[in-house]
């Protein structure tokens, strides 16, 4: 009888320390389908583990986080996914890696499944939507219906996963809740610059009649325009004086000009330095380009937008330099956005350009 006692006594203390260690640790396994990885490795919140996973693409391990998060998860060929890891939750995870974390699939309906599912369902549902532009081209009636049915999806989705931690939900519904909040709040602005881009993209096109530009200063005396070039190929360098990358193409952009000296092509460089950049003087800043055009021995066509940059650059929907622009010699546009000068493609493009 004291025997059989003893043997109880030690069997309640082992499975005390069993649960003891559930609650301070957690279990992470599963399978990976379709897997050339050969480890897991989870980073975020101070935590960097890194789990081994076998030829068969399972895996299993124990790991204690420092709270209740959200965790990136990197496979050894560079996927990503998010988990949710609490200590004491027991996951087991199956997923393709030809799919990676949009396949992730939790078993159980526990918390640690629930929260966990939830989280890959809604963002599933999430990238259904399609980008913000998609929303926002929409008419008003329309968008306010699309809007109104992914706020109902991603109710729903609460509903499927009852046991989801509480922490994970709230954060995604606020998350949800300000998303769409802003958007209703942005539509009007948001909805005309996109009908305004679309119109411009249309208008960029190859083989539509390139923007023009008339009477733009040229360093070595009068005014240049667009039209002066018909007939030729055109090659337009947009830069400016305190852009770094700019100048950079400046001794690629040289050699181009001499190699191409008897070619039917005009290599146009164009400055769009204005009074912003200059204290709010347009003199300054034409004194700046004509100062860096003669300081650096720039060759070519050189000119200088002035004023006209605001309407130029909106028509060629400039928003970062350098940017260049190849035309035909019928004034139309053959790239809007073609290769600079530094790329060595760029001579086979020009090569290949017929009468040239």
């Amino acid at each position: 009888m004291r025997r059989l006692s003893l043997i109880i006594i030690i069997l309640t203390l082992l499975s005390s320390c069993h649960k003891e260690h559930a609650k301070g640790y957690l279990t992470f396994s599963g399978t990976l389908e379709n897997s050339k990885d050969s480890t897991l490795t989870i980073l975020g919140k101070g935590l960097t583990k890194v789990i081994k996973v076998s030829e068969d693409g399972t895996f299993k391990d124990t790991l204690k986080v420092p709270e209740a998060s959200l965790f990136n998860i990197y496979t050894s060929t560079k996927d990503r996914g998010i988990v949710f890891l609490k200590d004491g939750y027991h996951l087991k995870l199956t997923s393709n890696s030809n799919n990676f974390f949009k396949s992730f699939k939790y078993e159980g309906n526990d918390e640690g499944a629930d929260s966990n599912n939830f989280f890959v369902s809604r963002y599933n549902f999430g990238q259904s939507s399609g980008n913000i532009k998609g929303f926002m081209i929409l008419e008003k009636e329309a968008f306010l219906n699309k809007i109104n049915y992914f706020k109902k999806g991603m109710d729903s989705i609460s509903k499927i996963y009852p046991n989801a931690n509480k922490l994970i939900v709230n954060d995604s519904d606020e998350q949800n809740e300000n998303l769409f909040k802003k958007l209703e709040d942005n539509y009007d602005v948001m909805h005309t610059q996109i009908l305004e881009q679309a119109i411009s993209e249309e208008k960029l096109k190859q083989g539509n009649k390139a923007p023009d530009f008339s009477n733009y200063e040229n360093y070595s005396g009068g005014t240049s325009s667009l039209s002066d070039f018909i007939g030729s190929y055109v090659y337009i360098d947009i830069w400016a004086t305190w852009c770094r990358p700019c100048i950079a193409q400046f001794p690629y952009l040289k050699i181009l000009e001499k190699e191409y000296k008897n070619k039917n092509i005009s290599f146009i460089s164009i400055s769009t330095d204005d009074d912003r950049r200059s204290n709010g003087n347009w003199k300054k800043a034409r004194n700046k380009w004509k100062t860096m055009v003669k300081g650096k021995d720039l060759t070519g066509i050189q000119l200088w937008a002035g004023k006209d940059d605001a309407r130029f650059s909106k028509e060629y929907m400039i928003r970062s330099i350098p940017r260049f622009i190849l035309i035909d010699p019928d004034g139309k546009l053959i790239d809007s956005n073609t290769l600079s000068p530094a790329n060595p493609s760029l001579k086979k493009l020009l090569d290949e350009l017929p009468g040239i």
